[in-house]
């Protein structure tokens, strides 16, 4: 793990300024103009122009591949300028404006997909869920260190001082950062993608509008600003390590305890219908968030694994969720002020998740297998970075550590490096691993 620590950092930082700069326009923007309004332009178009940011990254990132890295450096620059125009107006439209632009150009939109698909391609397969959770982990608590500051702070011109900062670690976090995306073939060319594409979308929307449904509408009418974005934050990053961990270790037991986690949310509305601690609910609703939190990112970010080319698609699991949290907007007054329509609804959704899942997974587990490449079998049964595999696939071939590092362009030190951390991974050394690959 600690070499993913400069991964678990961006992830960590860009979560941070972004999600506490998009809480300080919101208690801001409050002071301008009504609650209606609000709730429009952050919970509705803000969430559009987030998912927005997404899908325009994995567009530039089939499109302009090579420049990707300086694309994103230029968008959260910009992000960051808008972040700093929303304090130097009080119409509240143009306010609304930056906040969109801030959602769109930033760690929530176009950054959100580039940071997802580092960590699809330069992090280990088994240590993803817990990048992932450590760095979302690490920003809710820099999110819940800044609401304990006085409220001048955290909701005016001041914060930038916190912001601002943030945003210059994580570009230079970036910059610095040597790894490179590698040219990749198509996502629509290969075989099975499209099937698999479609059945995991399917779920996690399905998961998107339930989470929405239920966890999104207690915190957005029940807590206040210091318990949503305070306290309970613990409660979330104690829910994302719990979660990052069992999706590295045991995948379907984190798949399961996901869905049950629904349950869980389902209980949170009923208890607090019946009058129930505030505390006791946003405990159990944060915590058990976390697991669709991480599902829905790890559903995508996995999936290079089993498909080259797809890592532009990385963050499609969190643009979903932004789409059906901002139409959720428009029917959530209703639904909350009607308690029997809105448990009706939610258990029905339940029910439709649970279906799905096992339906899908099901068919996923027994269809025919595409892959016979059993270099390809082996990086995903141990977990092997890109750079592993294609030692593995040429010294598989015969190739000797020298020509392996001139058909790489690395050296030979890192040629053994690499075949070190294989053999450490497969607990198999170079004799077994070349039976094995000419199975």
């Amino acid at each position: 793990m600690k070499n993913n620590i400069k991964y678990i950092l961006i992830l960590g930082l860009g979560f941070f300024w972004c999600s506490s700069a998009y809480l300080t326009q919101e208690q801001h923007l409050f002071s301008y103009a009504d609650s209606s309004f609000v709730n429009i332009v952050d919970l509705l178009f803000a969430s559009f122009a987030m998912a927005l940011g997404i899908w325009c990254y994995s567009i530039l990132y089939r499109l302009k591949q090579a420049y990707i890295k300086r694309i994103y450096i230029a968008f959260v620059a910009i992000a960051a300028l808008f972040m700093a125009m929303f304090f130097m107006t009080s119409n509240v439209y143009i306010m609304s404006i930056c906040l969109c632009a801030t959602c769109f150009f930033g760690t929530a939109g176009f950054g959100a997909g580039y940071h997802f698909s580092l960590v699809s391609a330069y992090v280990p397969f088994s240590d993803r869920g817990r990048v992932f959770a450590f760095g979302y982990a690490l920003g809710s608590a820099g999110t819940y260190l800044v609401v304990e500051l006085p409220q001048r702070i955290y909701t005016g011109a001041w914060s930038l001082l916190i912001y601002i900062p943030a945003v210059v670690i994580t570009l230079l976090l970036v910059y610095m950062n040597t790894d490179k995306f590698e040219e990749e073939c198509k996502p629509e060319k290969l075989p099975g993608f499209k099937t698999y594409f479609i059945q995991i979308s399917v779920i996690v929307i399905a998961m998107a509008l339930l989470s929405a449904l239920s966890t999104d509408i207690i915190a957005m009418f029940t807590i206040s600003v210091s318990g949503g974005y305070g306290s309970t934050r613990l409660y979330y990053c104690l829910g994302l390590i719990i979660a990052g961990y069992l999706a590295d270790k045991n995948n379907t037991v984190f798949e399961v305890t996901t869905i049950a986690s629904f349950v869980v949310s389902l209980l949170a509305v009923i208890m607090l219908n019946e009058g129930k601690s505030i505390g006791v609910v946003a405990a159990l609703s944060y915590t058990f968030v976390a697991f669709f939190v991480l599902y829905r990112t790890m559903s995508f970010v996995k999936m290079p694994e089993k498909f080259r080319g797809t890592i532009g698609l990385a963050g499609f699991g969190l643009m979903y969720s932004r789409v059906i949290e901002g139409l959720t907007v428009i029917i959530e007054e209703p639904l909350i002020d009607r308690y029997l329509l809105l448990i009706t609804i939610i258990c029905l959704m339940l029910i439709v998740v649970i279906i799905l899942y096992f339906l899908i997974n099901f068919t996923l587990q027994n269809r025919p297998v595409e892959f016979t490449d059993m270099v390809k079998k082996l990086t995903i049964e141990y977990g092997l970075s890109r750079q592993e595999e294609k030692v593995l696939g040429l010294m598989a071939d015969g190739k000797s550590n020298q020509e392996i590092a001139d058909e790489l362009f690395i050296s030979v030190y890192t040629v053994k490096r690499h075949c070190s951390n294989i053999y450490q991974k497969t607990g198999m050394k170079k004799k077994e691993l070349v039976e094995k690959c000419y199975k």
